[in-house]
């Protein structure tokens, strides 16, 4: 059984893959971008958004949570370019290329409007994704995320412990894996194996390297800050949104980032999910389940 057959055992679902024919990378352009996804359920689109990190794949990112959400939805979780089974051209990563590579995605797919979820640097490219296409997406349900914290400001102060740093060894990826999920128990030799495989494909170290050093660019670069900073523009969304944090987390620690974007956004619904670290839907999958139908349940009205 491949790692995607896995991700909803019990549940009818479709491994499928599609072109998306544009994505800008910073000042280039890639065509003909073949893009992996996973999806399970019938009715409305909820598309979902899988963090950064070595091996990073929908499948791997939503297989706890994705069956549930299918019960309800026709439930879509993306390969980002760069990662899983999706293509890995040699370019410039930055965020905005993952957030105009989901852009192409939802248009090929012909998805007039969606649910988006995103976990991690994932949450970032919802959000961005719906302030540039609020027309586009019903509601965004976004899951730990320090990428997203630090777009509008919000600082750590040294709190957040380090991601550890693929070095192409599987001992960096468990590692790394061992930071962003708090339960052992789902660390299982399927998944290691499986992130590991994608970790190992041509072009995804690349892409890692490519985004370290756009992190870099963004400390240093203001024409590049402006892309990807989004305090005024946020504060403004008229889309329905909520943050869901993991107790534990220890990249995006709670009580610093989680804090802050609570009182930054106190009109947003915000959840804490004890038991979780910083892959909530990993370690408490029903908890976040029930936390996106409320979410989703809700009518989707809009801010004037």
């Amino acid at each position: 059984m491949t790692a995607a057959a896995s991700v909803a055992e019990g549940t009818p679902f479709r491994s499928r893959s599609v072109v998306v024919p544009q994505v800008r990378a910073l000042s280039e352009t890639v065509h003909g971008v073949r893009t992996h996804y996973v999806e399970a359920g019938e009715g409305d689109p909820v598309v979902l958004v899988h963090g950064g990190g070595p091996g990073a794949s929908g499948a791997s990112g939503w297989a706890r949570v994705l069956p549930l959400l299918a019960r309800h939805f026709r439930v879509l979780a993306v390969d980002l370019i760069g990662s899983g089974h999706t293509d890995k051209p040699l370019i410039d990563y930055s965020f905005q290329t993952l957030v105009e590579h989901l852009a192409g995605f939802v248009d090929v797919l012909g998805l007039r409007q969606v649910r988006l979820v995103g976990n991690s640097q994932g949450a970032y490219v919802t959000v961005k994704y719906a302030l540039d296409h609020p027309a586009r997406v019903e509601q965004v349900g976004t899951i730990g995320t320090a990428t997203l914290a630090s777009a509008v400001g919000l600082r750590d102060d040294g709190r957040a412990v380090p991601l550890p740093r693929f070095d192409g060894s599987r001992a960096s990826l468990v590692a790394f894996l061992e930071t962003i999920v708090n339960d052992p128990a789902q660390l299982t030799e399927e998944l290691v194996e499986a992130r590991f495989a994608v970790a190992s494909l041509p072009g995804h170290r690349e892409m890692l390297d490519s985004l370290w050093h756009y992190r870099t660019l963004l400390t240093e670069d203001a024409d590049q800050q402006q892309v990807f900073e989004v305090g005024p523009r946020l504060a403004k969304l008229t889309v329905p949104w909520s943050i869901i944090w993991g107790a534990d987390d220890r990249t995006a620690p709670l009580g610093s980032l989680g804090a802050g974007m609570r009182e930054r956004y106190p009109q947003v619904p915000f959840s804490v999910v004890d038991g979780a670290g910083h892959q909530a839907q990993t370690d408490q999958p029903q908890q976040v389940y029930e936390l996106l139908r409320t979410l989703f349940g809700r009518a989707p009205a809009r801010a004037a």
